[in-house]
C-alpha cells in the first residue's frame, strides 16, 4: 500500500505492516503536535463538566473490559493522551497513571484532569518492577518504534497475575479491504507498524503473554451499505457484527514463557 510518498510493506509470513522509509526523529515530534490532537481526539470539559461526563461516557467499554478481569487495582496507561481514560479509571475506583509523549496532551491531562501523568519516551521510561496490575496500549502500539521493546517493557512492569490490554488498528480487516488506501487506520505516517489478529496476538505470545480475550469490532463499513437498504437496515449493526471493522482488542496475561 502506498499514500502520499509513504510505503507500507507486509511482511508474507505473519501480515505484519511496517512504513517504509520511517519518519526522522524529529519529524515524529512535529507530528504529535497540538494540531494532531486536536483533529484526532474528542476534546471534553474540566473536572465536574457535563461536557467532560458526556466524554468519559465513550470509555464504558473499555471500563466494562478492565472490570471482568480486574475490577480494582493499579492502570499504566501507555499513549494516554489526553487522559480521559484514566480519568474514568479514576472515578470507577482505579489507581492511575499515564505517560505520553506530547507535552501538550500531558499538559492537558494535568492540568485539566489533575491526572498524574509524564511526559517522555517509553524506551527511556523508568518504572519499579511488577508495578502495576493492568498496563494498557489503546491505539499506542502502532505508533512506537519498536512495539517488541514495548510489550517487554510492559511485562516488566506487571505484577505476576497482571494483565495487558491492546488495541489496534486491524489492517486485513473488512473495512480496510474494502475502502483501499483511504482508509482511516493507516494513519500515515503517524502508524509506524499495521497489526492482524493473527501478527498481533503472534507477537504477544513470542514475548510471554496469553492471550484470554479476543475482541473484532464490527464492520462500519457494512453497517452503513445495509443501512440504505429497506427492512434489512433494521438488521444492519447484527449483520456487521460478522464482519471485522477497523480495530482489534486483546487481554493478554503473562506466562512467563518465551
Amino acid at each position: 500500500m502506498e499514500k502520499d510518498g509513504w510505503k507500507v510493506l507486509k511482511c508474507g509470513d505473519c501480515g505484519l505492516g511496517f512504513l517504509d522509509p520511517r519518519p526522522s526523529p524529529q519529524e515524529l515530534t512535529d507530528l504529535y503536535n497540538q494540531n494532531y490532537f486536536l483533529t484526532h481526539c474528542h476534546e471534553g470539559g474540566g473536572l465536574g463538566s457535563d461536557s467532560l461526563k458526556r466524554r468519559l461516557r465513550l470509555e464504558d467499554w473499555r471500563l466494562r473490559l478492565l472490570r471482568r478481569y480486574k475490577p480494582k487495582g493499579k492502570v499504566l496507561d501507555i499513549g494516554c493522551g489526553y487522559g480521559y481514560f484514566l480519568a474514568a479509571c479514576r472515578e470507577a475506583g482505579y489507581r492511575v497513571y499515564g505517560v505520553d509523549c506530547s507535552g501538550f496532551a500531558v499538559r492537558h491531562a494535568m492540568e485539566e484532569l489533575e491526572l498524574d501523568v509524564t511526559i517522555g519516551e517509553l524506551d527511556k521510561l523508568q518504572m519499579p518492577a511488577h508495578e502495576f496490575d493492568l498496563v494498557t496500549f489503546w491505539h499506542c502500539l502502532e505508533h512506537l518504534q519498536d512495539p517488541r521493546k514495548a510489550v517487554d517493557k510492559a511485562a516488566a512492569w506487571l505484577k505476576p497475575d497482571g494483565l495487558l490490554i491492546v488495541e489496534v488498528p486491524n489492517h486485513e480487516g473488512t473495512d480496510a479491504r474494502h475502502i483501499g488506501a483511504d482508509w482511516l487506520g493507516w494513519s500515515l505516517p503517524h502508524h509506524l507498524f499495521h497489526f492482524t489478529p493473527h501478527s498481533l496476538n503472534l507477537m504477544l505470545k513470542q514475548h510471554g503473554f496469553q492471550i484470554i480475550r479476543s475482541k473484532t469490532f464490527h464492520s462500519e463499513t457494512v453497517k452503513e451499505s445495509l443501512k440504505r437498504i429497506p427492512i434489512i437496515s433494521l438488521l444492519a449493526r447484527f449483520i456487521a457484527t460478522f464482519y471485522s471493522g477497523h480495530s482489534i482488542a486483546v487481554v493478554a496475561r503473562r506466562t512467563n514463557k518465551r
